[in-house]
């Protein structure tokens, strides 16, 4: 089978649906989504149809704006469905490290997290940073050279391409992507993987400890000597790709010292949530407090926040768990009195895990 026509096959394009269903679940009653969940069997073979013929083409992006005040571009159902659908078939396809932890089924942040701490003992050094504008900074010729390689079917590589090469629209203004990758589009986080496989496989060449979350990237070393051989291979290949570090995301040196990664602060103490990953907690169940007592009434947004924000920051973390107290503090600094309650049973309901 080749990869144009898996994409379009049944089984995959099903999958996709699913994704969309549930993804786009709770979008308001003009949204797209629903006359294309209604007509669906029509609409399946449509997009097959056009699929297979090679007909099929990536429509304008809508910019909207969020309640946050964030600006997004919305891909169509249709659209995204079909993104959702070359993920799905391009994954076996793609070269993806298993230290990038992000694609699925590489464990996620929280085995990241695990990892560092495991190695953490053995090692003196840190070199932890991210790249500058990530999604943003991608140049399209040399992702698509890349992908070239592994991609033999000029029909997918010219759908990426439209993908790469995007218009969103808002009130009859268009705004033209001639370099970056969307955001909040299915096949973003693979391309992100794969973008930088050269980096992952340079590390894996040194035989330190390395691991990636898109872009945050952590390597650990015994020796300073060998951290430098990090620095400059980090360097060299972010440098071939068109992409540079995070001048205020980038720490360089002894694990004393302590740094922060993926939200958590890692030292020879132990793990705690990270100083900035508190603050923005409190801001954000601050706001929401503010809100709900502007409309009252109904189930409370900020203890249902504090309740999960509590389940993200200690689960998933094995014996590398972070330390009460911390959580005690971000109780603290949270709600008012109304919703101590509240904040009080989730605390509970997490030290029956």
């Amino acid at each position: 089978m080749t990869l144009l026509a898996a994409i379009a096959s049944d089984s995959v394009l099903d999958a996709a649906f699913a994704w969309l269903c549930k993804r786009r679940r709770d979008y308001p009653d003009h949204a797209d989504v629903w006359n294309f969940r209604r007509d669906w069997p029509e609409d399946k073979a449509r997009l097959r149809s056009n699929l297979l013929a090679g007909r099929y083409r990536f429509g304008l992006l809508s910019r909207v704006e969020l309640a946050n005040g964030e600006e997004v571009d919305l891909w169509s159902a249709p659209d995204a469905l079909v993104l959702k659908a070359i993920t799905i078939a391009l994954q076996p396809v793609l070269p993806i490290s298993y230290r990038c932890t992000h694609v699925k089924g590489h464990g996620g942040a929280k085995a990241a997290v695990r990892r560092v701490m495991a190695k953490l003992d053995a090692n003196r050094f840190v070199l932890k940073t991210d790249v500058k504008s990530y999604y943003a900074s991608i140049d399209h010729h040399l992702l698509l050279d890349r992908m070239a390689a592994h991609i033999r079917d000029k029909a997918v590589l010219n759908l990426i391409g439209q993908y790469l090469r995007r218009t969103a629209e808002r009130g009859g203004e268009f705004f033209d992507y001639e370099r970056g990758i969307s955001l909040g589009c299915p096949l973003s986080p693979l391309i992100g993987a794969f973008f930088l496989d050269d980096l992952d496989r340079r590390m894996a060449s040194l035989g330190l400890f390395y691991v990636r979350f898109m872009d945050d990237v952590l390597v650990l070393s015994p020796t300073r000597w060998k951290l430098r051989r990090a620095v400059k291979a980090v360097n060299e290949v972010l440098g071939s790709l068109r992409l540079e570090k995070h001048p205020d995301k980038t720490f360089i040196g002894k694990i004393e010292r302590g740094f922060d990664f993926l939200g958590y602060h890692f030292s020879r103490d132990g793990l705690r949530v990270a100083k900035a990953t508190i603050q923005r907690f409190v801001e954000r169940a601050t706001r929401l407090y503010e809100q709900e007592r502007e409309v009252p009434g109904g189930p409370s947004t900020p203890g249902m926040y504090v309740w999960r924000w509590v389940g993200w920051a200690s689960g998933g973390l094995g014996q590398a768990g972070v330390s009460r107290s911390v959580l005690g503090f971000a109780y603290a600094h949270t709600t008012p009195a109304p919703h101590e309650a509240q904040a009080g049973e989730a605390d509970g309901e997490n030290k029956k895990c």
